[in-house]
C-alpha cells in the first residue's frame, strides 16, 4: 500500500490521525452495507458534470472519502492553531499552520487519489504529494505532470500531444463545478467553518488555474529559464 499519514494536533488539546492510501479500494463497493450521512448521497447536491447514475452508485465517492474527516472537524473554527506533521513513504513534513490550511492539503490529497471520475485525474499529483503546496509549486508539478502525459503521446504517435495545456484550464473548469457542489455538500455537514474555508482554499487555487493557465505560469517563467 502507498499510504501517507497526517498526524493533526489542535491548540484545543485533540489530536487526530488519518491515513491516505493513494491506491485504497474504490470506496463504493466499501460503503454498500454501511450507513452514511445524507449529505454523502450521490443525489444530493450532485455536481452538474457528474457523470456516475444513481442507479449505478448510491454514494458521491468524494463524499464518502472526506466524511470521516468532515465530521471531526465539523464544530471547528478554521482560524485555530494546529500542529501538522505528514509522513510520506520517503520524508516526513512538519507545519504549525491554521486548521483550514491543514484541511486543504489533507482534502486536495484524498480528493485526488479518491475514485470520482473527475478529481480522479490528478492522482499522478497524489503520488509526488507535497504538502501546504503554494500555488507555484502547484502550478510547477501540475503542468510538469501534465507535460510528462503528452510526452509520452508524442513517443506513441497516436495522437498530437497538448503542448498548449488547454487540456489543464479545461480540467480545472471542471474542477471547479465539483468544488461548488461539494462546498454545498459540506455546508450541511458543518456547524462551524473549518471544513469550507479549507475547500474555499482549494477552490480559489482551482479557478485561479482554470482562468489562465499561462498568466499563472509566468511567475514562474523566470526561474525556469536560468537552467535546463
Amino acid at each position: 500500500m502507498n499510504k501517507i499519514i497526517y498526524n493533526l494536533h489542535l491548540k484545543s488539546g485533540k489530536d487526530y490521525t488519518f491515513e491516505v492510501d493513494i491506491d485504497r479500494q474504490d470506496c463504493k463497493e466499501m460503503a454498500k452495507n454501511e450507513m452514511h450521512a445524507f449529505w454523502t448521497k450521490l443525489d444530493y447536491n450532485q455536481c452538474s458534470n457528474c457523470p456516475l447514475r444513481v442507479s449505478d452508485c448510491m454514494y458521491c465517492p468524494v463524499a464518502l472519502d472526506i466524511e470521516g474527516v468532515a465530521k471531526k472537524f465539523g464544530d471547528v473554527i478554521s482560524i485555530e492553531p494546529v500542529d501538522v506533521w505528514v509522513h510520506t513513504k520517503d520524508r516526513s513534513f512538519f507545519k504549525n499552520c491554521s486548521v483550514q490550511e491543514a484541511l486543504k492539503s489533507l482534502f486536495g490529497l484524498i480528493m485526488a487519489s479518491g475514485s470520482c471520475p473527475i478529481l480522479s485525474r490528478l492522482k499522478p499529483l497524489a503520488y509526488f504529494h507535497l504538502p501546504f503546496a503554494t500555488l507555484d509549486e502547484t502550478v510547477y508539478h501540475l503542468v510538469g505532470a501534465y507535460l510528462i502525459k503528452q510526452h509520452s503521446i508524442y513517443c506513441e504517435g497516436i495522437f498530437d500531444p497538448d503542448w498548449n495545456l488547454k487540456g489543464v484550464e479545461e480540467l480545472y473548469k471542471q474542477l471547479e463545478t465539483v468544488n461548488v457542489h461539494l462546498i454545498n455538500r459540506l455546508r450541511d455537514a458543518s456547524n462551524k467553518d473549518a471544513n469550507l474555508n479549507a475547500l474555499y482554499l482549494f477552490m480559489t487555487l482551482t479557478s485561479i488555474v482554470a482562468l489562465d493557465i499561462n498568466s499563472v505560469l509566468e511567475t514562474i517563467d523566470s526561474f525556469m529559464r536560468k537552467g535546463l
